[in-house]
């Protein structure tokens, strides 16, 4: 990946400073789809291994004096943020690849996530397939739970504002996305591999644009760039 700093007068705040290549495009491609596929393949029966089951009741068992901040803290996985994201991207970059980008991420995820891994795996909520005794703080008591919609939404988006912000911000929206698939635990609506899958699926969202569209504004500011100190 190349480092790059705008030199036209004032830094813009959203600019492709990572020009993501080829190789690294297969290869954390290849590595978000073997997770998918294990994933779904461990989940496909609906049974809830022990190992899961424990890490689920560990995130679910914390206190309930957190869940106000959890509530706010996980907004940022409904199904609305990509267009949020796209249009103050946009609105600071005047960059269409950056506005197509972000955009794209709501109808993979409805035609892709939501469409066809959700109804290949038909897992039940943690309150079906776990059991009562699970915690649901929010309303998911019944439906399908594979994968994670929150985190399939938050890990998109959150790697592709990581190709876009300073350096300083770059782990802010990653380290977020982790937290998101935490708290999807927390409230009891998802178990464990539901939000490695929904993570996994964002992932390779968020590589795929990069390369297509987010490498596309790099080539444009060669002219208008210089390498970083």
């Amino acid at each position: 990946m190349r480092e790059m700093e705008a030199t036209t007068g004032q830094r813009q705040f959203f600019a492709t400073r990572h020009k993501i290549s080829g190789v690294q495009t297969l290869v954390v491609s290849g590595v978000a789809m073997v997770v998918i596929v294990a994933s779904s393949v461990a989940a496909a029966d609906g049974a809830v291994a022990a190992w899961e089951e424990s890490v689920l009741l560990f995130f679910n068992g914390w206190y309930d004096w957190l869940e106000p901040l959890m509530w706010a803290l996980q907004q940022v996985g409904v199904i609305g943020t990509p267009i949020v994201a796209a249009l103050v991207v946009y609105y600071f970059s005047r960059r269409w690849q950056y506005l197509v980008a972000f955009a794209a991420v709501l109808p993979l995820k409805l035609v892709i996530e939501k469409g066809v891994v959700k109804n290949l795996v038909e897992r039940d909520r943690p309150f079906e397939s776990v059991g009562p005794h699970i915690n649901v703080r929010g309303p998911a008591f019944e439906g399908l739970s594979f994968p994670s919609g929150h985190t399939t939404t938050v890990f998109a988006v959150g790697i592709l504002l990581f190709a876009l912000l300073p350096s300083r911000w770059r782990p802010v929206p990653v380290v977020w996305a982790g937290v998101v698939a935490i708290i999807r635990l927390y409230y009891g609506e998802h178990n464990f591999l539901d939000v490695v899958a929904g993570a996994a699926i964002g992932t390779l969202f968020a590589v795929l644009l990069w390369y297509a569209l987010l490498n596309r504004v790099a080539d444009e500011q060669l002219e208008e760039v210089i390498p970083t100190p």
